[in-house]
């Protein structure tokens, strides 16, 4: 296989609509809309079990499909400069706290193949912890890859 660097889903689906190129792995939220449509083919998901969204439902985890303790999954978090003040941080927080618990931002969301963070993670020491373990599971993978995000 050969990686085909793109600078975003935009041309790399257009291409892979186009057959110019033969796959690609992108999260759900990017690439729903043309599997639904039957525009592209869905293989399989890199979450650990399958996903419940219409599109999504009937792909197998990669898991399932083989390959033993493959899981990747697609987050984000919200961050602010350092020295942000603590209440304003808090603010922010119980802002983000009513937003992800607004039930049309959750269906939307679970109809993209996205799945909102429990509560326990939507706290900023609990998201620090999640992150720091990213950082140690991927570093080695980078590191024996030579391969880096400039």
């Amino acid at each position: 296989m050969t990686t085909v660097p793109y600078k975003g889903t935009g041309p790399a689906m257009t291409d892979l609509m186009g057959g110019q190129i033969d796959l690609m792995c992108d999260q759900t939220t990017n690439t729903s809309a043309q599997i639904e449509a039957k525009k592209v083919i869905g293989y399989a998901v890199t979450t650990a079990k399958p996903l419940t969204t219409p599109a999504l439902r009937d792909l197998p985890s990669l898991q399932e499909a083989g390959l033993k303790g493959f899981e990747v999954t697609i987050w984000q978090g919200l961050y602010a400069p350092k020295g942000t003040p603590p209440e304003v941080l808090a603010r922010i927080n119980a802002a983000l706290k009513v937003a992800l618990k607004d039930a049309d931002f959750v269906k939307k969301q679970e109809g993209l193949g996205a799945m909102v963070v429990s509560d326990k993670r939507m706290e900023p020491a609990e998201h620090k912890k999640f992150v720091m373990a990213e950082i140690a599971r991927w570093s080695p993978v980078i590191k024996a890859a030579g391969v880096y995000a400039d």
